[in-house]
């Protein structure tokens, strides 16, 4: 069974990767986004699948773009 700490590790590796534009940190049992601008604009969630989602909406928003996850198996 993978441990809540290695879980954590792994989404925060996939955010990441997947929004290399924004800052994005889990602190105090809380994710938060930041993105690159002047003001930045700045996001917070509880889960990560909730924080991808915002970020997903705010990239479209944009006009950005998503980076493929990429790794093994794709």
């Amino acid at each position: 069974m993978i441990s809540e700490l290695a879980e954590r590790q792994r989404a925060l590796e996939l955010l990441r990767t997947a929004f290399p534009d924004y800052r994005i940190v889990f602190s105090k049992g809380r994710w938060a986004a930041v993105s690159a601008g002047s003001p930045p604009a700045v996001w917070f969630a509880e889960t990560p699948s909730s924080l991808c989602g915002q970020l997903f909406q705010a990239q479209l928003r944009s006009g950005g773009t998503v980076v493929p996850f990429g790794g093994a198996g794709s």
